[in-house]
């Protein structure tokens, strides 16, 4: 390689690579199990209503969409919904303490969680074993796809808040003043 090239790409790496400490690595941890919950929890809501769901045809009753496996999809659906709960709170907290964040963002952070929760109540009651689980899964394509269409505008307003100016808070330094003596 020739000296300016590995020159000029040495100098790209100095511009933009993060300080690695422990607490990047705790905020990377955190951000890596928020993205990979959501994956596993949309995934599985969008392969129910696209894949088993059609197959199935008019014919499926609420079990038949699980195959057996219900108990299995309900223990993932409460992994997942912790994991986003706690790393979800726990970037908000971090973003809020690191950097100057407009008033707009808070607000869709509410609308967020909102949204989300939406996704984890027919989520939780789809995979459930209660009665209103059983009364929702015999209208199941209507309510996977009314729960995926939230998981969407959840991950698309997580996005809209991912690209706001994000202006590192400044400390203030101790003001010394002099004794008059």
């Amino acid at each position: 390689m020739a000296p300016d090239v590995m020159e000029n790409s040495l100098s790209l790496f100095a511009q933009g690579v993060p300080q690695v400490d422990g607490h990047y690595l705790l905020l990377l941890a955190s951000r890596l199990l928020h993205v990979l919950s959501a994956i596993i929890l949309l995934g599985g809501i969008f392969y129910l209503g696209t894949i088993v769901g059609p197959a199935l045809g008019t014919s499926g009753n609420g079990d038949s969409w699980f195959a057996g496996r219900r108990a299995t999809w309900a223990k993932w659906v409460g992994i997942t919904t912790l994991l986003l709960i706690a790393t979800g709170l726990f970037n908000f907290i971090s973003n809020v303490k690191t950097y100057e964040i407009a008033v707009s963002y808070h607000m869709l952070v509410g609308l967020k969680i909102l949204v989300a929760l939406v996704v984890f109540f027919l989520a939780a009651v789809l995979a459930g074993r209660s009665g209103l689980a059983e009364r929702l899964r015999a209208n199941m394509k209507f309510w996977l796809t009314i729960c995926l269409i939230a998981g969407i505008i959840t991950v698309l307003i997580g996005s809209v808040m991912r690209t706001y100016p994000r202006n590192p808070k400044t400390l203030a330094a101790p003001t010394l003043i002099a004794p008059n003596n």
